[in-house]
């Protein structure tokens, strides 16, 4: 009889099962035990919270994948106050004092750093301005970058914004029945974003539809959200992205690739045109972006720079269709201002203060980035909103919570863009400081100026151009989810020329 016919393979199996059960209920416990410290012994552990958030980031993750993250967030602040434990490391506010204390610098006080977790390094392996988290390095990537966002740089630049928005005008005016305006409306900023990234549009006002890549712009927003829900977990993360769909893993690199790629053609052709790579170019050698760094920085500059005002704008003509007063007032005072499309100018239009407000009262009620902005505090913890802070503790705004919290806004679901007024006593209560639609800080968007551009630029067209009426199937427009930024239904209007 030879060795193995007379070795025993059950008892074998028995070894086996007994150090597999014994690893399991190893692994059982660890969570167990790691779930009561969170809960009950965490230096966190005094924060107001649902303990299932505070045991463990399950559901911090979940309720991204589900894309209800700004919702939930909202809920808790609604039942715990204006502070709760989001997480077991992690705190969310929603008052004024927490945009102060979190994101901007004090030169009497450390300051927050972002948070490893959820800002990930490009694929290159190359930070950008939006992943660095070395003060350093952002401030050196945005003091480069400011040049191409600057008010010289804006006026350099006007003429070519008018370009994609006249050429919206006039492929809407070619359409018959009703049109989808959040197609149109990405079309035109991806456009123009295109062209000052990249130095040539995607063609989609052209075509009438979008651009391959613009797609899978759009479906690598979900990939994101899962990504971001994966990290919460270091030692778990490469396994639970894994369980991402394989298409939109995919989206991401796909976006990556094309970005690199038609950088690279941009970089290689001589020009002085007031686009972004421009400016750039304008600072070379070690002073300067090398090339890997501006191929981290052009995919952000991208969607950053279309998607969140596309949105903005989309929201506004819900807004505005859906509040016929409103619309009757803004349609007032942009008639006796503007009389002729030669007025229609970045100065004219940003002195009209009623248009200023309905944009304002759009990012209120509706963030074009929605969910929060997570920070980690000094080593040497912190106080934020009166409130003390270990070492290390991550921290953010809800930005919809704090925008949507009646302990911050009057009527906070109503679309009311008097609130903006100075002298309007009905909401001088208002917490205007909690509404931060560019974020605050030395890290907050450096396209400001340009998205109000964009915004009041192509709302004027509109307005100058068309009546516009909302159709019955997008009444419940907003009622979305989002993935890191919203999903956004179609958003169904009738427009008739008024020219």
């Amino acid at each position: 009889m030879s060795a193995i016919s007379g070795f025993d393979l059950s008892g074998a199996f028995t070894i086996v099962g007994v150090i597999l059960l014994g690893s399991l209920s190893s692994i059982f416990l660890y969570f167990i035990a790691t779930a009561i410290y969170n809960v009950y012994f965490h230096p966190l552990s005094s924060f107001p919270g649902p303990k299932f958030w505070a045991a463990s980031s399950i559901p911090f993750s979940l309720s991204h994948m589900r894309g209800t993250f700004a919702f939930d967030i909202k809920n808790m602040h609604d039942k715990y106050g204006e502070v709760f434990r989001m997480g077991p490391n992690q705190v969310s506010f929603i008052n004024g004092d927490a945009w102060k204390d979190v994101y901007a610098y004090r030169s009497d006080r450390p300051h927050f750093t972002k948070d490893k977790t959820n800002y990930f390094t490009p694929l290159n392996g190359v930070e950008s301005i939006h992943s660095a988290k070395d003060d350093a390095v952002h401030s050196r990537h945005r003091r480069l970058l400011a040049h191409a966002f600057s008010e010289k740089a804006l006026r350099e630049q006007e003429s070519l914004l008018k370009t994609y928005m006249d050429l919206l005008v006039i492929q809407l005016k070619k359409q018959s029945g009703p049109v989808d305006m959040v197609r149109w409306l990405n079309y035109t900023t991806f456009d123009l974003i295109g062209d000052l990234t990249f130095g040539e549009p995607f063609g989609c006002l052209h075509d009438s539809e979008y651009h391959p890549w613009v797609a899978i712009v759009f479906q690598s927003m979900r990939a994101s959200a899962f990504v971001v829900a994966g990290r919460q977990y270091p030692a778990l993360a490469s396994m639970l992205v894994k369980l991402m769909p394989k298409s939109l893993s995919q989206k991401i690199q796909d976006h990556w690739d094309l970005s690199v790629n038609r950088l690279n053609r941009r970089l290689a052709t001589k020009t002085d045109r007031p686009d972004f790579m421009t400016y750039l170019q304008r600072q070379t050698g070690e002073k300067g972006l090398s090339p890997e760094e501006m191929h981290s920085n052009a995919p952000l500059l991208m969607i950053a720079g279309s998607e969140t005002t596309g949105t903005a704008l989309s929201a506004c003509l819900y807004y505005l269709t859906s509040n016929p007063t409103v619309f009757q007032k803004l349609r007032k005072e942009f008639d006796e201002a503007i009389k002729s499309e030669e007025d229609i100018t970045i100065t004219n239009t940003s002195e009209l203060s009623y248009m200023t407000n309905v944009l304002n009262e759009t990012m209120r009620i509706y963030n074009p980035v929605p969910g929060d902005l997570p920070r980690e505090a000094p080593k040497e913890g912190i106080t934020v909103a009166g409130y003390w802070l270990p070492p290390y503790t991550r921290a953010s705004l809800g930005i919809y919570a704090a925008t949507h919290s009646e302990r911050n806004f009057r009527d906070p679901y109503e679309f009311v863009p008097e609130r903006w007024d100075d002298n309007n006593s009905t909401y001088a209560n208002d917490q205007k400081s909690a509404f931060q639609p560019f974020s605050t800080g030395p890290r907050n968007c450096i396209g400001k100026n340009l998205a109000w551009a964009e915004m009041r630029l192509i709302l004027s067209k509109l307005l100058f151009n068309f009546d516009i009426e909302l159709l019955p199937e997008s009444r419940n427009w907003s009622d979305q989810k989002m993935y890191v930024l919203w999903e956004k239904h179609p958003l169904m209007l009738n427009l008739k020329p008024r020219h």
